[in-house]
């Protein structure tokens, strides 16, 4: 999730009005945590439902059950951090009897427009390797040409090349120029490429994408064989406001996106937990025999 205040002395202000308590400490709740130390606000305690599991993870502080939180800092602002479970810790507090204006939210953090640019700065690379490497384990020996959508720094080439000893045809699509190789396209101007392959490959991108619907018909229209693709769900992350704050602009459920491409002759598989990040999956899609 990118975090960047829009008006960091204000949120700074906001933030040592009371004691404050960060609920959570995930990959948002660290980066909070790290703001607030480099900005010198107090952290009275750290808060969690799983108080065992916490106190060996990576907040370095104190760490209470909400209860615990509820007696020990009755007035201070608590901070959700999860934008997964951010519905669910609020009515949590609600029922606790913490009012509205002490329960904080991460989307403080988060800047009203996310750009490519933005993205493209904080883009884990490292957590892209472990989910390329498991979708090249889906191209075999059959498939002699790869369309990737989204190609980034192209793990997938050599993978696929490694897995295929007669080397296969790779064709790296993305918004900028990486390599000379790169095939410029931008995907939310509908310019799609007419290129036809075996395999087409889109990780990582269809959440950030308003032509996902058209774009998944004309993959569907130009490829041959298998199409994989990685995508949050709805279903594993309701939350729309933290889909906003991680520049998503498309919701679909696991259905939506298994209709779509059975619509458009293919059908589903394989499906799993994308390993590098657990409320992602990959999808295997095969086209239907004629």
């Amino acid at each position: 999730m990118f975090m960047q205040p829009e008006d960091p002395h204000g949120l700074k202000s906001q933030l040592t009005k009371r004691p404050l308590v960060l609920f959570g400490m995930g990959g948002m709740g660290g980066k909070i945590k790290a703001f607030c130390e480099e900005n010198n606000i107090p952290i009275a305690c750290f808060v969690d439902n799983n108080t065992e599991k916490q106190e060996s993870g990576q907040s370095g502080g104190k760490v209470l059950s909400p209860q615990e939180m509820k007696e020990t800092y009755p007035n201070a602002n608590i901070l959700i951090s999860s934008a997964i479970f951010f519905d669910e810790i609020k009515k949590q507090l609600e029922f606790l009897g913490f009012p509205e204006d002490q329960i904080l939210s991460y989307t403080l953090f988060i800047p009203d427009e996310i750009t490519w640019l933005d993205l493209e700065k904080k883009a884990n690379w490292a957590r892209m390797r472990i989910r390329v490497k498991n979708i090249s384990e889906w191209i075999d020996e059959n498939d002699r040409s790869v369309v990737d959508y989204g190609a980034g720094e192209m793990f997938l080439k050599n993978l696929i090349h490694t897995t295929s000893p007669g080397g296969v045809q790779y064709y790296p699509i993305d918004y900028i120029r990486r390599s000379e190789e790169t095939i410029l396209c931008d995907l939310n101007a509908r310019k799609f490429p007419r290129i036809y392959a075996d395999v087409a490959v889109l990780s990582g991108i269809l959440e950030f994408l308003t032509t996902i619907e058209s774009l998944l018909r004309h993959v569907c229209a130009t490829t041959g064989h298998k199409i994989i693709l990685s995508y949050i769900t709805l279903e594993k992350f309701p939350n729309l406001d933290g889909r906003r704050a991680s520049a998503y602009v498309n919701n679909f459920t696991e259905q939506k996106i298994i209709d779509l491409l059975a619509q458009n002759g293919f059908i589903l598989k394989a499906a799993h937990p994308d390993p590098s990040h657990d409320i992602n999956t990959l999808f295997l899609f095969e086209k239907v025999s004629p």
